[in-house]
C-alpha cells in the first residue's frame, strides 16, 4: 500500500497527443492503461505488448465507427499507476509492456522509471523520463 501520497495523473507537461488505436484497445476499459507505438502504422499506438517500451498512458478513447477509425490521446510526460504482474519491480528500477494492459520489471534502461511499490494491489507508481 502506498501510504498517503499517491501520483496519478499527474502531468508534467502539456504534451498530449491523438493517435490512432490499433486493435488491442477495445473500448473505454482501456483508458489508463500502458500503451506503445505499433511500428506497422503511422501515428498508431496499441496497448503496450511483452517486452515493449512504452510510450505514455492512454488517456482517452474515441470510436469512431463512422470513419472507420478509433482515436485516443496519449499522455507520454505524467505520474501514474499501472498495475504489474508476475515478480513485482522495485523501487527505481525501469519497467516495459507486459501485454493486456500490465507491465512488468526492465533489465534495461526505459522510459518509465518506479517510484512506488504497491504489492498488495499488484501496482506501481511511475514517472516517465
Amino acid at each position: 500500500m502506498y501510504n498517503k501520497i499517491r501520483h496519478q495523473g499527474i502531468r508534467t507537461e502539456s504534451a498530449n497527443a491523438t493517435f490512432f488505436l490499433n486493435d488491442t484497445i477495445t473500448s473505454l476499459a482501456d483508458v489508463g492503461k500502458p500503451v506503445s507505438l505499433d511500428p506497422t502504422a503511422n501515428f498508431t499506438v496499441g496497448l503496450s505488448q511483452d517486452g515493449e517500451d512504452i510510450l505514455g498512458y492512454l488517456e482517452s478513447f474515441e470510436d469512431r465507427s463512422q470513419d472507420g477509425i478509433k482515436t485516443g490521446a496519449v499522455s507520454p510526460k505524467i505520474y501514474t499507476n499501472f498495475k504489474y504482474t508476475g515478480v513485482a519491480p522495485v523501487i527505481g528500477q525501469w519497467i516495459v509492456g507486459a501485454g493486456g494492459g500490465f507491465v512488468k520489471a526492465s533489465a534495461t534502461r526505459a522510459r518509465a522509471l518506479v517510484e512506488a511499490v504497491d504489492t498488495d494491489n499488484e501496482e506501481v507508481s511511475v514517472t516517465f523520463m
